[in-house]
């Protein structure tokens, strides 16, 4: 309470004395517009002859979004300054905090000297000066040190893991940099660069121009390469990062990535460019080789909002040639092939429509691109009415389609299906579903050879309409029991499935092109159409049946198994061949599911061919992360007697990854796959990374085993290295 009083008191008095001798000098009151400064202290002195104020004890100086505090404080109001001394602080209106032995401010805390100074910044960055000025809202200090590492524990004098030791170094708060002058940077306490001028951005700046860290790799096939990103930002709605690639064996690839954002929406260009050989083998096995041709790749995307319901967007992806991007190491996430897509789309309750164009690029050597569709265009409508009474529901779904190709089949196709549901959950628990629909389809269709999936058939083909009604009844049932034990929960549910539908409509003039990427399983087990497309239809009746099993902790984890067959009782049907069966019966599909908590998941999931016994699929994942451990292992085995839409025959591979952290710095990771049918590896690697809180180096190296008319075996090394507030740009607009 006395504390209290007193500042009270002292904050009145300094108030009080300040005005009226400020009054008194300028004959009138304080400037307008210009903030007052607040004065807090344990004990005030005032010397009015010498228009001097001395605070000490506790002392705070606060004025706009700046304080000052420290243990005393001597304020002369005819030199407008402010002396401070002991444990002095600085809060500035950016969050800065500046700690000194002494420090001379003037009245608005905007200019000041000070000595041996310490800097605390809004990152926890840090930085010292043998002395320090601020002239407005420019800070110079000389004889600095800078470095954003935090001080090691056990031993605070230790030199941090880098750091930058500057003559001077300025510091401007309105164009938000830091200068420094006849600089070094030192790792680990070692001087190792030397630059005389060197600018960065204050740790105010999220997005700012300038050299990104370079990247350095070694190739058998490219050689050395050095990759010196820059980053430009142009406005704040868009940016461009430039980073070419300088390489020993072949000429520089010139990359970049540009970022828009727009009013309603956003889109960004990935390509490069350069000049190499592509080597290329026609059919007869005669390898030419064309010589300094202009290679690249480009992808592409964005997406506009229209208005609350409709929106637009493009996704395109294209390369020069099929190993342009392996080649050069671009990212790819594509798979067999590139694909290209603009669309627009709107939704409105339960109504959703969309109109879309396609475009592909085979990756294959096998892959002719005169004989690859290009859809446009794709046009589809989904509505889902509101349940009526008993809960009963409409849907109605309707499309358009145009495939074209250079050379090879043309299909047009016109779809409409009215579907009626009723869903029904019995007193007793068990839940049941009964749909009723009818499909009309029509197609045009150019060189088409009857029962074939070849898109350029060679022997003699038809054009001409064919049409289909394909009406479908279906029923499904499940029944969950529950029991319930201490810490878990149990649930067992026979489910039970049937469709009744006609016998025909997979006629042979219509082409097969969006279903050929078939494979029962468990996903599609009980689904009225198991195939992913529309040009072939699940006819004939038959039943599902199958059960899944689960169990649910408390705590979160969860494990299940589902296992479940389909029987057909017509035999021409488009599914008995892609199931793979040689019988009515199908084969058996199943997963199993463990995950009792987040550091285990384990996924297994199988096609069973019952009669004679073998399996035709499987898959295995498992993935365990517990302490310093994250490791994963992918197995797959496909039986080449599925007729799954692959050409590949029989595969079976593996491929695993694990990453150990030995301690807070250090880590190591590995990394394999190899085809177990052909025993081959066909790539591993491995690396090792040291990191704190400031700083990051990576070494790491692979060895492939792919090869092409263009890409040979190669091992690579990366090393990569990253300082914090250096070099980083890859923040969202």
């Amino acid at each position: 309470m006395r504390q209290r009083w007193l500042r009270g008191c002292v904050l009145a008095v300094a108030l009080t004395l300040a005005s009226q001798s400020l009054a008194q000098q300028n004959g009138a009151n304080l400037t307008p517009g210009k903030t007052p400064v607040l004065i807090t202290a344990d004990q005030l002195t005032y010397d009015r002859d010498l228009g001097v104020i001395v605070a000490s004890g506790h002392v705070e100086v606060s004025q706009d979004n700046r304080v000052l505090k420290a243990d005393t404080l001597t304020y002369n109001e005819r030199q407008k300054t402010v002396s401070a001394s002991g444990n002095v602080a600085l809060v500035d209106e950016t969050g800065t905090v500046a700690f000194a032995d002494y420090m001379q401010v003037t009245d608005d805390l905007k200019n000041a000297i000070i000595q041996n100074i310490r800097l605390l910044m809004t990152d926890k960055s840090r930085m010292a000066a043998a002395t320090g000025r601020r002239n407005g809202p420019v800070d110079e200090l000389d004889r600095a040190v800078y470095s954003p590492c935090l001080p090691c524990v056990s031993d605070p004098m230790r030199p941090p893991a880098w750091q930058l030791t500057a003559a001077r170094a300025v510091h401007d708060n309105i164009a938000h940099t830091i200068v420094y002058h006849d600089a070094w940077m030192d790792i680990f306490g070692l001087p190792v660069f030397y630059t005389p001028y060197f600018s960065t951005p204050d740790p105010t700046v999220k997005r700012k121009s300038g050299f990104l860290m370079p990247r350095m790799a070694t190739s058998d096939q490219l050689g050395f390469q050095v990759q010196i990103p820059y980053y430009w930002v142009i406005n704040p709605e868009s940016d461009l990062t430039i980073d070419p690639i300088f390489l020993t064996r072949g000429y520089p690839v010139f990359s970049g990535h540009y970022r828009q954002r727009v009013e309603d929406g956003k889109f960004e260009i990935n390509g490069s460019v350069t000049a190499g050989d592509i080597v290329t083998t026609d059919s007869n096995g005669v390898t030419t080789t064309a010589h300094d041709q202009l290679r690249g790749h480009v992808f592409a995307k964005g997406q506009f909002d229209l208005d609350d319901n409709w929106r637009a967007g493009f996704d395109l992806n294209r390369e020069s040639d099929i190993d342009y991007i392996r080649l050069y190491g671009f990212p790819n996430n594509f798979g067999r092939s590139l694909d290209s897509t603009v669309y627009v789309e709107g939704f409105d309750g339960r109504n959703y429509a969309s109109a879309r164009a396609y475009s592909f690029q085979g990756l294959r050597t096998t892959d002719v691109q005169n004989q690859t569709p290009i859809v446009a265009p794709l046009i589809n409508y989904n509505l889902v009415s509101e349940p009526g009474p008993g809960g009963a529901y409409w849907t109605f779904d309707a499309g358009l389609m145009s495939l074209n190709r250079i050379d090879g089949t043309d299909s047009q196709r016109i779809s409409a299906k009215l579907g009626w549901v009723l869903p029904y959950t019995a007193p007793a628990g068990d839940i049941y579903k009964l749909g009723l629909s009818v499909r009309a389809d029509g197609y045009f269709v150019n060189d088409v050879l009857p029962g074939s999936n070849n898109p350029s058939p060679t022997g003699p083909t038809e054009n001409g309409f064919a049409g289909r009604i394909f009406p479908q009844l279906t029923f499904d049932w499940r029944y969950p029991f529950v029991r319930r034990s201490p810490g878990i929960s149990q649930v067992f549910e026979p489910i039970f499935s049937a469709s009744i539908a006609t016998n025909g409509g997979n006629n042979s003039l219509i082409p097969n092109e969006d279903s050929l990427d078939f494979q029962f399983d468990e996903t599609n087990l009980f689904s009225a159409d198991r195939f992913t497309g529309l040009d072939l239809v699940d006819n004939g009746q038959r039943i599902n049946y199958g059960f899944k099993y689960s169990i649910y902790g408390d705590g979160g984890g969860h494990s299940s198994l589902l296992l479940g067959q389909s029987y057909q009782f017509n035999t021409d049907n488009a599914f008995v061949a892609g199931a793979g069966q040689n019988t009515q019966l199908s084969n058996i599909v199943g997963a199993l599911d463990i995950s009792p908590s987040s550091a285990l998941d384990l996924l297994y999931r199988f096609q069973i061919q019952a009669a004679p016994f073998s399996f035709l699929r499987q898959e295995f994942g498992l993935h365990v992360n517990v302490g310093p451990v994250d490791a994963g292992i992918d197995y797959a085995f496909l039986n080449g007697s599925i007729n799954d839409g692959s050409t590949l025959g029989t595969q079976q591979e593996f491929n695993a990854f694990a990453r150990f952290k030995i301690n807070d710095n250090w880590s190591v990771q590995i990394d394999g796959r190899r085809d177990l049918e052909s025993g081959t590896t066909l790539q591993y690697g491995g690396g090792v990374t040291w990191q704190n809180d400031c700083m990051s180096l990576s070494l790491l190296g692979s060895r492939s085993n792919y090869s092409t008319d263009q890409i040979e075996p190669d091992t690579r090394f990366l090393f990569l290295i990253s300082l914090k507030n250096v070099g980083v740009s890859n923040l969202p607009l």
